[in-house]
């Protein structure tokens, strides 16, 4: 079945069955209601009605961008729509971004070369120490 890709938010059901196919934790629907819409960009795929994929963006809005959630349905990955989503989430940031803005993201482990494709790097590089996080339990 072709998919449909549109510049929305997934409901928050959709959103846990999302992060749960890939393995990732899943969230209180209360919280997913409440942080899901605080999303500067949002771009889902469907098959039909059902959510196949999804890809978000959060920030500031014109300096800082984080890329946040890109999600395929393991059936569905290998098919080219993670490829559409970061597509749309890039023009998007290009619009929205001034000169010297930072666009991060935290790539699954295997997966960093998909997003070298749109011009990220990998670090620590010469130039850049390494990434950090801190995980709010």
């Amino acid at each position: 079945m072709e998919c449909t890709i549109c510049d929305k938010l997934p409901s928050p059901a959709d959103y846990n069955c999302l992060r749960a196919a890939v393995g990732w934790r899943t969230f209180s629907e209360a919280a997913v209601k409440r942080f899901l819409p605080n999303s500067l960009y949002s771009v889902c795929s469907y098959a039909g009605d059902r959510l196949v994929a999804m890809a978000r963006v959060v920030g500031d809005g014109g300096l800082v961008f984080y890329i946040q959630d890109v999600i395929v349905l393991p059936a569905r990955q290998e098919q080219g729509i993670g490829r559409a989503l970061m597509e749309r989430v890039m023009a998007w940031i290009m619009v929205q971004a001034q000169p010297g803005a930072v666009i991060g993201l935290m790539a699954a482990v295997g997966r960093e070369g998909f997003y070298e494709r749109y011009g990220f790097i990998r670090r620590p590089n010469e130039q850049q120490g390494c990434g950090m996080t801190y995980r709010w339990e």
